[in-house]
């Protein structure tokens, strides 16, 4: 590339586009780390009729980490158990991987209270909007220290 490249912003990227960057970072973390080792991670909970995918935790590990990107459940599932049982799970494979630590966001509008209670620590929290709301990031030893 002789030229300087065109900075672009897009709000709806196709997967070829978001390849180079992915496989450029995961390369370059490998070749620096010796460490090339991200892989996606789901729990879906599935209607038992349909099959259909109805809620679920969408994530990754990476480098001795569980990542929880996104978690969520409709209303009418909420309150059962069953999101109790898709983080255990979850949080069962970031181990069965060899994760020592998970790590996850949260508004303070949506679940703290929920990680919580299930022995995850916050380490921080930024205000964001809607104002009164903020942005909170939490922490869970899952391994012992070795």
């Amino acid at each position: 590339m002789t030229r300087e490249p065109i900075i672009a912003v897009s709000d709806a990227p196709e997967p070829e586009e978001l390849a180079p960057i992915r496989q450029g970072l995961d390369r370059y973390n490998k070749e620096t780390s010796g460490i090339g080792d991200r892989h996606p991670l789901t729990v879906f909970a599935r209607d038992p009729d349909s099959g259909k995918v109805v809620g679920g935790i969408i994530g990754r590990t990476s480098r001795g980490l569980l990542f929880i990107d996104v978690f969520y459940l409709p209303a009418p599932l909420r309150g059962k158990g069953l999101g109790s049982a898709l983080l255990r799970r979850m949080e069962a494979e970031g181990r069965q991987r060899g994760c020592y630590n998970g790590i996850l966001d949260t508004n303070s509008f949506q679940a703290p209270e929920f990680y919580k209670r299930h022995g995850w620590q916050m380490f921080g929290a930024i205000d964001c909007e809607p104002p009164g709301t903020q942005r909170m990031f939490f922490t869970k030893r899952l391994l012992p220290e070795s």
